[in-house]
């Protein structure tokens, strides 16, 4: 939850910068050099930190027209199969993400403006990606332990 509330955080800074560069172009000609770099790295280190929460939560957007009226115990499996699944696809992202920080950290990447390390972004979204498969690993256990039979 810390990491989905400090998101929200960083989301928060991103709109006040997109804001003060919007009005510092329109009133000043003066807009926040890198405001697009700013928004565009944050963005994806956002989302990252807040999908590990959201899994938990299960609040990712699903279609369950389908589902909607079938059997407790059937949904639950689906949720079960789509929470592993998850897990094993952030896991696959995770292990990719980190290897792209560790060639952007070697090959000394930067963004075009502001120069700013990309490796910093990449290792963030990792562990973010990292925490979701957890997530993803662990809602199952959770999941299992609230059933109750078919009530």
């Amino acid at each position: 939850m810390w990491l989905a509330l400090l998101g929200g955080a960083v989301l928060t800074l991103m709109a006040i910068t997109t804001v003060l560069s919007v009005a510092g172009r329109y009133f000043f000609s003066a807009p926040i050099q890198g405001d697009t770099e700013i928004v565009q790295m944050f963005t994806a280190v956002v989302v990252a930190l807040c999908l590990p929460y959201c899994q938990m939560r299960l609040g990712n957007v699903i279609v369950d027209v389908l589902t909607a009226s079938a059997p407790r115990a059937f949904r639950m499996t689906m949720d079960i199969i789509g929470s592993l699944l998850l897990g094993g696809l952030f896991a696959i992202l995770a292990y990719y993400t980190y290897d792209g920080g560790l060639a952007a950290a070697k090959y000394g990447n930067e963004t075009m403006m502001l120069r700013m390390k990309e490796w910093y972004f990449y290792q963030t979204i990792a562990f973010g990606f990292l925490l979701t498969a957890i997530a993803g690993f662990a809602k199952p256990i959770a999941l299992l332990a609230d059933y109750e039979g078919s009530k």
